[in-house]
């Protein structure tokens, strides 16, 4: 259904209808809750210390790796990646306690209830590597907008240094709330800057440890890394659960909004 609905404003409407009934938010509006609304995008600088940025990394290079888009190449470690690999997703992210203590930050989660206008779902957890020696985007990045759900939003982290020549994200300020360019297809850069102009097209550079809170219903894309390779690891909070919902989630108690007596919730599900 969120893929047939494109029209930035349809969105909204049906977005406060499924909050109807549910948990309120917190209150206590932020700046960073503004900026978020306004521009589609807001800033934490220095989230992870580096020594916490360090340590993930090094939990997480000793993982397996999948090319999503090429599921036959099997898996393999992140250093013996096949020829061509663009993007090398580690299954094993959505299992590990580590990223869920980042997703069940109750800052984060205040901040999405205060978006959705009700309580939140922790809808997926996930870590990828975007790698160099490539010289045509493949997929996501392309400019594009995402329609995982009828409202979500996505949490970045980056635990590698990234420069413009690392993959840097890039997003289109205000296009979350814009109904320009709502086809369902992948973007060109020429396209992009007609419709919106330059100087909105931001670039996320970072160190470790830098993070962002994005509505990637706006135009966005993960661009193509000249050198190195990128790594970042991605929470998807919605308003309801999706149908890209993590398979596999560890065991834990239900974290209770500080400003409420209800839960703020998310779907657990097992491999059968």
């Amino acid at each position: 259904m969120q893929e047939r609905i494109r029209h930035p404003e349809h969105r909204a409407h049906l977005a406060r209808l499924v909050a109807l009934g549910r948990p309120l938010a917190c209150p206590d509006e932020t700046e960073a809750d503004r900026e978020l609304r306004r521009d589609g995008v807001t800033h934490f600088p220095g989230y992870l210390a580096p020594a916490g940025a360090t340590s993930l990394r090094n939990l997480l290079e000793t993982f397996e790796c999948e090319d999503p888009w090429k599921p036959e190449r099997g898996a393999f470690m992140v250093e013996d990646a096949p020829p061509n690999t663009h993007v090398a997703d580690i299954p094993a992210a959505p299992t590990l306690r580590a990223l869920h203590d980042i997703a069940f930050d109750p800052s984060l989660l205040r901040m999405a209830a205060r978006y959705f206008g009700s309580r939140p779902y922790v809808d997926s957890v996930q870590a990828w590597w975007s790698l160099s020696g490539n010289t045509e985007p493949e997929e996501a990045e392309n400019f594009h907008r995402d329609n995982d759900s009828i409202r979500f939003l996505k949490f970045f982290l980056y635990l590698t240094d990234v420069g413009d020549d690392d993959g840097p994200h890039r997003f289109v300020s205000g296009s979350h709330v814009e109904p320009r360019v709502l086809d369902r297809r992948r973007l060109t850069d020429a396209e992009v800057e007609e419709a919106f102009g330059a100087e909105r097209m931001l670039t996320m550079r970072g160190r470790p440890g830098d993070a962002f809170m994005e509505d990637t219903f706006g135009v966005h894309k993960g661009q193509l890394p000249k050198a190195g390779k990128r790594l970042l690891v991605q929470v998807r909070y919605s308003i309801m659960p999706s149908v890209f919902c993590s398979r596999t989630l560890i065991d834990r108690p239900a974290p209770v909004a500080a400003c409420g007596a209800d839960s703020l919730l998310h779907l657990r599900r097992r491999r059968g």
